[in-house]
């Protein structure tokens, strides 16, 4: 499936969030960037023990050769497997998205800092229009993240700083949608409204059945309209994204997207003869009960202060540009 073009929604959503960041704070990256690595690092630590455990007790070789081998993780523990430096060991393979969250991140943060109009009208959409059009042409999908196939970049970091260079542009389209004020009559709004949600299903339903990767991004193109749309104030969709299942799903999003290989590996391991339908629907559940669970307890030692950071880090699902 092309299940993977759900990490370029959560990069888009990224971008958009370091815009409003920058227009409402005032921080260097280094700051930015130390934050967010507080936030972000409690559930990437543990995702990875749980994993090197799992490794360790399920391996023919037994324990010390793994131990012997932790040194070769490293880069992934200093979030440096997707800076294109080689040489180095993967396990939670899928948290080469974080890395690329934070370095393409801390770069743009930077630029916007350092000029935000140069940013937005040259570096931004250049950054877009190269990389996808080298993507479209020369591999012809988006699920890169091991190689250096534009300008000898790695594809991770090259792939982050396009997605979130777009979400920044969605967040000052929507921005200029908001300050216009503009007054619509209800049929319209309902119409968007439609449009936005049909926007969401398509990206979803596509991400799941689709398995052409020429369609990754006309998918993008759906999730750049969809998110400015959501954010413009232009829909009624704000209740809808704002009810307690969608904001609870959001703020474990993060949970569940570093714990998603670790429950794999245990179906894998336990349950490999599930059928793909049932499979999925199990991993759901059982990804979601986890993360929930870690987060309980995550929360716990926050409360008191038990923890470096007393602060969650989500990928909001809705949230207004001007609040």
């Amino acid at each position: 499936s092309n299940a993977y073009i759900g990490t370029e929604f959560f990069f888009l959503i990224s971008g958009f969030m370091i815009m409003k960041s920058a227009d409402s704070h005032q921080m260097s990256a280094f700051t930015f960037t130390g934050q967010r690595i507080k936030k972000l690092y409690p559930h990437y630590l543990f995702a990875f023990l749980l994993l090197f455990l799992l490794s360790a007790f399920t391996s023919n070789t037994g324990i010390l050769p793994q131990l012997r081998s932790l040194f070769t993780y490293a880069f992934e523990l200093l979030f440096l497997q997707a800076s294109g430096l080689k040489c180095f060991g993967l396990l939670n393979y899928p948290a080469w998205y974080v890395s690329a969250l934070l370095i393409a991140g801390f770069f743009i943060y930077a630029l916007i800092r350092l000029h935000k109009k140069l940013y937005l009208t040259i570096i931004a959409p250049l950054a877009v229009i190269a990389t996808y059009s080298f993507f479209s042409a020369n591999i012809g999908s988006l699920d890169l993240w091991g190689g250096n196939q534009f300008l000898n970049l790695s594809d991770a970091l090259t792939r982050g700083f396009a997605a979130m260079s777009l979400g920044t542009l969605s967040y000052e389209l929507s921005k200029y949608i908001c300050e216009k004020h503009y007054t619509l009559k209800k049929l319209l709004r309902i119409l968007l409204s439609l449009a936005e949600l049909t926007c969401f299903i398509g990206i979803l339903t596509g991400c799941v059945l689709l398995k052409d990767s020429t369609y990754d991004f006309h998918m993008l193109l759906i999730m750049f309209f969809a998110i400015t749309l959501a954010f413009s104030g232009l829909t009624y969709t704000s209740c809808l994204f704002s009810c307690p299942i969608f904001s609870y799903l959001g703020k474990i999003s993060y949970p569940m997207y570093v714990y998603q290989l670790f429950i794999i590996c245990l179906f894998c391991l336990y349950l490999p003869e599930l059928s793909y339908s049932t499979g999925i629907l199990a991993f759901l559940v059982a990804l979601i009960v986890f993360s929930s669970m870690i987060d309980i307890v995550y929360k716990y030692l926050n409360t008191n202060h038990i923890w470096i950071c007393n602060k969650e880090y989500s990928f909001p699902l809705k949230e207004g540009v001007s609040s």
